[in-house]
């Protein structure tokens, strides 16, 4: 028997999936993150680089304010995608109970 488009565990096919019987968050939600690091990432190298050809001053006051800065986004980042997989989990467990 042929399996319908988007049957697989995170693939392509769910995205078009109109009767949202499965969810595509779970599975992009890692990939998410690291681009949002990497991101981040790369506005504070730029911002550290342009800090230091303006001046030395400043160069060092954006690689120290800004890598706080930097820390500080990243966990607000990981504390709302946390957030997000803990309300799939508690549609994964309302489904296991509700089954019941």
């Amino acid at each position: 028997m042929a399996q319908p488009v988007g049957s697989e565990e995170g693939s392509l096919g769910d995205i078009f999936d109109f009767t949202f019987t499965k969810y595509v968050t779970p599975s992009v939600i890692r990939i998410l993150y690291i681009l949002v690091i990497v991101f981040a990432a790369l506005i504070y190298l730029l911002a550290v680089i342009s800090g230091f050809s303006a001046n030395f001053g400043t160069g060092i006051g954006i690689l120290i304010v800004g890598g706080i800065g930097f820390l500080i986004s990243i966990l607000f980042y990981r504390i709302g995608f946390e957030i997000v997989m803990a309300l799939f989990a508690i549609k994964q467990n309302t489904d296991i109970l509700a089954s019941k």
